[in-house]
């Protein structure tokens, strides 16, 4: 049976919840830890990325439980100096980003430790829970108390360190929060446009927002109001409206959220 030593005390997020490594303490393979039911179904979610009350029988050839939940490495964040272990495996399967760093013979891999520059501590304890659990809501969050800033913070984070699967869950969390709220959050419009390129499926979910589910005409109450807004958004929705004339409803809307999507050969294509 392989061990794990850690030298150092520590507390450490993982799936069934909060465990301490204490000071020059051994701990076994996490296998170990949890009945066996639990840990397959967190190797479903952990590659699906579903929550764990979506999984499915777990196939052949997705990692294995020891495979994710390998040796830790701790992350750094700069300037807040807050420090995070994470397994290694879950990291290096879901982002590009941290895969890059870990699994070539760069510095983070040799020293077992990443230093992130101008990371806020919020979106990536946010990414840490979905890693483990596959949400990014607290449990003592609803889709109606969390604000939409922190929604695309969190958006941007997943960007940066290359994590589709999570910048999908986030589309469709600000889609169900706006069907809920009966609202179309372009407050954070020149906060989006000034975080994304171009080509970003953020800007096209806020353009496509507006001209679908918005008024049929696009008027502002004076030049203040009007000149909040970048002048390609404004462009992009007239242009998307002359395109499709007719309104839709958010449950057709909600139908569409795979086209915000991001897909390649780590998120498949979604069956909606």
């Amino acid at each position: 049976m392989r061990r794990q030593h850690y030298s150092q005390t520590s507390h450490i997020y993982h799936f069934h919840g909060l465990y301490k490594a204490e000071k020059g303490s051994t701990l076994e393979t996490i296998e170990h830890e949890v009945p066996q039911r639990t840990a397959q179904t967190f190797i479903d979610m952990a590659v699906s990325n579903k929550p764990l009350h979506t999984s499915t029988a777990i196939q052949s050839t997705k990692p294995s439980l020891r495979q994710l939940l390998d040796e830790l490495v701790t992350v750094k964040l700069e300037p807040s100096n807050q420090i995070f272990y994470i397994h290694k495996g879950l990291l290096c399967h879901h982002s590009a980003v941290f895969k890059a760093m870990l699994e070539h013979d760069w510095k983070e891999k040799q020293e077992g430790l990443v230093i992130l520059k101008d990371e806020d501590p919020e979106p990536f304890r946010r990414f840490m829970l979905w890693l483990y659990w596959g949400k990014i809501l607290d449990d003592d969050e609803s889709i109606s108390t969390i604000s939409s800033t922190k929604l695309t913070e969190c958006y941007f984070l997943a960007d940066r360190r290359d994590v589709p699967a999570m910048q999908n869950l986030i589309i469709d969390t600000i889609i169900q929060k706006s069907i809920a709220e009966n609202i179309i959050f372009v407050g954070v419009q020149s906060y989006v446009w000034q975080n994304t390129p171009e080509q970003s499926l953020l800007r096209k979910l806020l353009v496509e927002m507006m001209a679908l589910r918005g008024n049929n005409e696009l008027t502002f109450k004076d030049e203040n109001e009007k000149n909040k807004y970048d002048k390609s958004f404004i462009v992009d929705i007239l242009r998307k409206k002359h395109q499709t004339p007719v309104p839709i409803s958010w449950d057709e809307f909600y139908k569409r959220r795979c086209d915000y999507h991001i897909h390649n050969d780590r998120v498949p294509a979604c069956s909606i």
